[in-house]
């Protein structure tokens, strides 16, 4: 059991999002904070964009940062969606909700994010140790005992697992926990200057091509951010394909395409990587102890619903709230969980829905996906729209009704 009082620093294992969004947080409560990631700093950079519905963007007032973020980010203020033909399927203008909301969503590149955070948590003087795996969890005399690859051990009053999907500390503390389910579906994406695309005006144009989803949203004067995603298999998903090749598969994908569409993968002669997208269907527990689980560790989400990176911060507001209003670190895991496993696997479903639209195929099965597309999208807006409305800033320890 932690202890009230104990003087050891809090162990924060995974340097994404939610991560350093709680060290943040922890440091501004008066906690010390040792943060371990498994990659080298320079991984930080890595990525391509994400965006940030607006309950991610008020969840960042919580850590003084929602100004800067939206200042570096494009304003993403609805939707268009088109069939592999180009014609308009549906548009969806979300500026009336978002008003309501209280925040714009805005598109960026992750390693802004990502480095907007970190400067903060260095700034408050949390301990940033990269280059650590985590190899081993032991109870110790005032808390817990941590070993890593390098050798290097550390001892912490607790520890709060943010290291992903594929988080070791699940793994380690929860060793019969289910495994990240495969949803079917692979991504890439990227950020391309291409001058003769027009601006979208504020809208994610996304498509359903012949072969695969695709989406971009471009800024007056900005480049291109662009994604896709499409059917396949799990052990070719897993496979790292060389950058070229993979930007050659990309472009035959969308040859059927809308011209837009094709100009931009034109453009790509190199994607890093491909992102197999993973789920958590249900983790029973989320806390064991003096450990607990936020982020995609406990619930990893798809990314169609656009709300991983907003969960992520949530999380964080919500823990950081708990552990400010009991003095047992355990009750407040306990409370933490309670809050927000409701709300977070509904999401989860949700997104996962959003995805299997994208594998629909066959003549028939693409003409009354065209047919529904409007009914659909504008129904389940609804639902979309509900989510955004939740403010952990203002209420982090009432339990959102979505």
């Amino acid at each position: 059991m932690v202890l009230p009082g104990n003087t050891l620093p809090v162990a924060v294992i995974g340097a994404g999002v939610a991560g350093l969004a709680l060290a943040v947080l922890l440091r501004r409560q008066g906690r010390t904070v040792s943060l371990f990631e498994a990659r080298p700093r320079e991984a930080l950079k890595e990525g391509a964009f994400l965006t940030l519905a607006p309950n991610g963007i008020n969840a960042l007032r919580a850590l003084g940062l929602a100004e800067r973020i939206s200042a570096i980010g494009i304003p993403t203020l609805g939707f268009e969606i088109m069939n592999a033909a180009g014609r308009q399927l549906v548009q969806l203008d979300e500026r009336a909700a978002m008003r309501q909301a209280g925040a714009e969503s805005v598109t960026l590149r992750r390693s802004d994010l990502l480095g907007a955070l970190l400067d903060e948590a260095e700034a408050l003087g949390a301990g940033l140790h990269f280059g650590h795996v985590l190899s081993e969890i032991t109870p110790g005399a005032d808390g817990i005992r941590l070993r890593f690859g390098n050798g290097a051990e550390a001892e912490a009053a607790w520890l709060a697992g943010c290291d992903g999907v594929w988080s070791r500390t699940r793994r380690l503390c929860f060793p019969g926990s289910p495994d990240p389910v495969y949803t079917g579906l692979t991504g890439t994406g990227g950020v391309v200057d291409l001058p003769g695309i027009a601006p979208t005006g504020g809208l994610m144009r996304m498509v359903f091509g012949d072969k695969a989803f695709f989406g971009y949203i471009k800024a007056e004067g900005g480049p291109v951010f662009w994604f896709d995603s499409f059917p396949l298999d799990e052990e070719t998903a897993l496979a790292r394909p060389d950058p070229v090749r993979l930007a050659n598969t990309v472009r035959d994908l969308h040859a059927g395409d809308p011209e837009d569409v094709r100009r931009i993968v034109g453009a790509v002669h190199e994607i890093p990587r491909g992102y197999p997208v993973f789920d958590m269907r249900h983790l029973p527990r989320w806390h064991d102890g003096a450990t607990v689980l936020l982020g995609d560790a406990a619930h990893a989400v798809s990314p169609h619903a656009g709300q991983g990176a907003s969960m992520a911060i949530e999380d964080a507001v919500v823990l950081a709230a708990c552990l400010d209003a009991t003095p047992l670190p355990q009750q407040a895991f306990a409370a933490f969980q309670a809050l927000r496993q409701q709300r977070v696997e509904h999401i989860v479903r949700t997104s996962r829905r959003i995805g299997q639209q994208k594998q629909v195929s066959g003549p028939v099965g693409l003409f009354l996906r065209d047919l529904i597309m409007p009914f659909f999208v504008r129904f389940g807006s609804r639902t979309t729209r509900a989510m955004t409305f939740y403010r952990a800033d203002l209420n982090p320890l009432e339990r959102p009704s979505v």
